[in-house]
């Protein structure tokens, strides 16, 4: 038997830990529970190699050997362990190999210090045991075994009352309370416990509920309340010990969470997907109608009968280009850059890209919008060929036909949008517009407050006395050389013979510089030449 020695309370806190922790795989093998002494007879419990042996075959299914001296075998050399040793080298090297086996990492572990029942060694090779056993899915290259289940009981206990953000930061005065254990397992399960509820409880009532719970759930008592209260810094590894069950347990959870969320993810992006495709066919059906209704109204063969028609036709395009064509040409865009999204989102995330349904195709929108324009193209120059031809349907000679004052009546009548009898400023102007009278922001100015009453508004028999008057054919080349003569010589043009009211400086200044060598007298007739 090994020397006796004086235990610190903390390493017997641990060999009570380490014990149960053994005992409680052991067991669930069929190797007994009790194999493992507690106290000060942990240590002479390793030293003929069975313990280790059937410990690895418990944890890592590792065969026992064929040919090994079993422990009851040893029973006769309990009282001096030296009497057996020799017989204890086969089975400790026997230990050893399925230790290699197992692939576990132990810390300068020698048969000798087996069979010497050295305890640093022996609690070392349990503690080695253990974090390779427990918590080989918490760490990584860039972590240690206590920095990654740090790191997972911070993650999990994120967010309950009493515990800071990055907390707990050790394995020991961090837990004395009881919050970090009870949060563990009410994260974890559901309704058998209550950590709101229980948050104001005692320290010893926290850890019971939560010790309690997890042995309901498998977990043998590794630790007691009073262990946990009182813990030092050197009972970390026995803390440690306790939560790596926890999370051994509870990570397979966090498996199925995992699961579920990778699950939840791939239906929010497939939900996006489809709804991409969705709005895209949606918006691609909608403006493809829009189109198709456009170029069945621009495409219509009535006839052009008169120039308020024109007008009539060229104000509803220009309202059409600038309130209605220009937002769905924005729509083009917007249905483009979708598809394009679409498809890089689907690549980006590996997926196949997005076949539309026949003939939604998106080249099909350029050709759509082309043939819209065409047909756009086609019905201006319908409307510019009849106000050309309605020109030239004019007879200067005859003054002005009937049809042409009906087609000035009808003026007002279309652009008298509220049916009032009379044109406000705007609806004059459209109004003139539509039967060939273009005047410039000076010439309108002046003419309508010449013709509006106090109201500012032009009537009706005003609006058409100003066209009767404005398309009279009496003026001729002799007749005008006649008036410029009553003011002075038009052969021979003077600014100060020309500058007679209602003529203005600007009006004379005008005729001025149309003269040939002083005279006016080409300037006129060519005015009037055919």
């Amino acid at each position: 038997m090994a020397k006796a020695r004086d235990y610190q309370d903390w390493e017997l806190r641990q060999i009570k830990t380490f014990s149960k922790w053994c005992n409680m795989y052991l067991s669930k093998k069929g190797h007994g529970s009790d194999l493992i002494k507690d106290g000060e007879e942990f240590s002479g419990s390793w030293w003929e190699g069975v313990a280790i042996m059937k410990l690895m075959n418990a944890l890592y299914d590792v065969d026992m050997p064929k040919r090994f001296k079993e422990q009851k075998f040893f029973e006769k050399y309990a009282d001096d362990h030296s009497a057996g040793r020799i017989f204890a080298q086969n089975n400790v090297a026997l230990a050893m190999r399925m230790i290699k086996q197992a692939e576990v990492k132990t810390t300068n572990l020698k048969a000798i210090m087996i069979m010497d029942e050295d305890f640093k060694t022996l609690a070392g090779m349990v503690w080695n045991i253990i974090l390779d056993y427990n918590l080989k899915g918490v760490t990584d290259v860039d972590v240690t075994a206590k920095q990654g289940l740090l790191i997972w009981c911070q993650k999990k206990t994120r967010g309950y009352k009493g515990i800071d953000e990055d907390a707990p930061h050790n394995f020991w005065k961090d837990w004395s309370n009881g919050n970090a254990f009870l949060a563990l397992v009410d994260r974890h399960t559901t309704g058998l416990v209550d950590y709101d509820e229980s948050y104001d409880d005692s320290a010893a009532d926290k850890l019971e509920k939560a010790f309690a719970t997890c042995e309901d759930l498998g977990i043998t008592r590794l630790l007691d309340g009073e262990d946990v209260i009182n813990a030092q810094k050197q009972d970390e590894q026995s803390i440690m010990t306790y939560v790596s069950e926890l999370f051994k347990l509870f990570s397979k959870e966090d498996i199925k969470e995992n699961a579920a969320n990778h699950i939840a993810n791939f239906l929010k992006f497939q939900r996006r997907v489809d709804q991409l495709q969705t709005d895209y066919e949606a918006r691609y059906r909608e403006l493809e109608q829009w189109i198709n209704a456009k170029i069945e109204h621009y495409s219509s063969d009535d006839p052009i009968d008169s120039q308020s028609k024109c007008a009539e036709i060229s104000q509803e395009y220009k309202a059409y280009l600038c309130d209605e064509k220009c937002n769905k040409m924005v729509d083009v865009i917007d249905i483009q850059e979708m598809y394009s999204s679409l498809q890089g989102e689907l690549k980006s995330n590996g997926r196949p890209p997005y076949t539309p349904p026949e003939g939604l195709e998106v080249e099909n929108l350029n050709e759509m919008t082309n043939a819209l324009q065409e047909v756009e193209n086609q019905m201006m120059a319908k409307v510019n060929k009849a106000r050309i031809e309605f020109v030239d349907s004019i007879k200067v000679d005859e003054g002005l036909s009937d049809e042409r004052l009906k087609e000035f009546d009808h003026s007002f009548d279309v652009f008298d949008a509220d049916k009032s009898g009379h044109l406000n400023k705007d609806e004059f102007k459209a109004a003139l517009s539509a039967v060939g009278v273009s005047l410039n922001e000076g010439d309108l100015d002046h003419t309508f407050d010449q013709l509006a009453n106090e109201e500012q508004f032009v009537e009706r028999d005003v609006y058409l006395n100003y066209l009767k008057e404005f398309f009279s054919n009496s003026d001729d080349a002799e007749s005008i050389m006649k008036s410029l003569q009553v003011l002075g010589d038009p052969m021979n043009a003077s600014a100060d013979d020309l500058l007679y009211k209602p003529l203005t400086e600007d009006d004379v200044a005008y005729l001025m510089s149309k003269t040939e060598e002083g005279s006016l007298e080409a300037y006129i007739n060519q005015s009037f030449a055919n």
